[in-house]
């Protein structure tokens, strides 16, 4: 027998048949007089209950309780007693656990969410929802959802970005059911820092060069001044330039050979000398020879090497392991 071919009326009969004789009480006050005789005729026919039978009973019972959100309030421990006697601690414990309202995070969802369709869900929203959503998100997906946008979105939506400054986490946790909801359908007020310069200038600093240059330019367009200072905070390949020659060598310890290689490819020969020069004579040699004997490397990929080395450079920065110097910045 499965618990899925036993009437409403007999399921009934064997949870209160089962459970303590208090809560048997209250559950049946709420009952109609009719209800209570078929119950009633049903308890009388019953001889036996197969165990697993009334465990099905007793776990759909109480997850058809959770489900109707019914807050308890008043009585909270007694209920809790009576569920104990009735269906066990462990039981008790794991239903009240279920009942208890869980404190979201923004971002929690949306980060688990597919770029692309992330992307196609928000771009019918106002541009100030949509930079609110992307600085939820960690910058190498906020990345990718931005360059799925419409490109007129693009710029507006990084310059709000750039601009945010604290929200209400309610806001935020309002804004992501909304946006989960959307999803779904198609398959104290603490307060978190948004977005921001820097937030903006890592997720330009994973894009490819080319959509990277076309958000740059429209950003200078709609607000030169802002534009100059994500700039002063991103960090490409070419600003290996900006470090000292002990930074070089510290970064050189980090890239494997043949992603320094391809990423040289396509470089500046301001910045081969740059990265030759910090070498030891033999490594300099069998980096040259590695470059002269590569054929042609999509450009795409020398830009992807290139990007992973400065992204290591501002890392080993973060972690005080090299220093990257601005173009007016002197040392004493």
């Amino acid at each position: 027998m499965d618990v899925a071919d036993i009437t409403g009326t007999r399921k009934a009969a064997i949870l209160l048949l089962t459970m303590d004789e208090e809560l048997s009480k209250e559950i049946l006050k709420e009952f109609e007089r009719h209800e209570i005789e078929a119950i009633g005729k049903e308890i009388a026919n019953i001889k036996y209950i197969p165990e697993n039978i009334v465990k099905q009973v007793h776990s759909e019972f109480l997850k058809n309780i959770n489900k109707s959100g019914a807050a308890i309030v008043d009585g909270q421990n007694k209920f809790k007693t009576l569920l104990k006697k009735s269906f066990g601690d462990d039981t008790a414990e794991n239903f009240f656990d279920a009942m208890a309202p869980k404190e979201g995070v923004p971002g929690d969802y949306l980060k688990t969410c597919d770029p692309k369709i992330l992307a196609g869900t928000i771009k019918g929203e106002h541009p100030q929802t949509i930079s609110l959503i992307v600085s939820l998100l960690p910058s190498k997906k906020a990345c990718d959802v931005i360059a799925m946008l419409p490109g007129n979105l693009q710029g507006d939506v990084i310059t709000r970005m750039a601009k945010l400054g604290r929200v209400d986490k309610s806001v935020l946790l309002d804004i992501e059911d909304i946006i989960q909801e959307q999803l779904q359908d198609l398959g104290v007020g603490e307060e978190k820092q948004m977005g921001g310069i820097s937030s903006v200038a890592n997720i330009l600093n994973q894009m490819d060069k080319i959509k990277e240059g076309e958000i740059l330019g429209a950003l200078e367009e709609m607000n030169p001044e802002l534009a100059e200072k994500i700039k002063q905070l991103m960090f490409t390949f070419e600003d290996l330039v900006k470090l000292d020659n002990k930074s070089v060598q510290s970064l050189l310890k980090e890239i494997a050979s043949e992603e320094l290689a391809i990423a040289l490819k396509g470089a500046s020969d301001t910045i081969k000398e740059k990265i030759f020069s910090n070498m030891s004579e033999r490594a300099s040699a069998m980096l040259k020879e590695d470059l002269e004997a590569m054929g042609p490397v999509r450009l795409s990929e020398v830009g992807q090497a290139q990007t992973k080395i400065a992204l290591t450079a501002k890392r080993l920065e973060a972690e005080g392991k090299i220093i990257i110097t601005g173009e007016n910045e002197k040392f004493v």
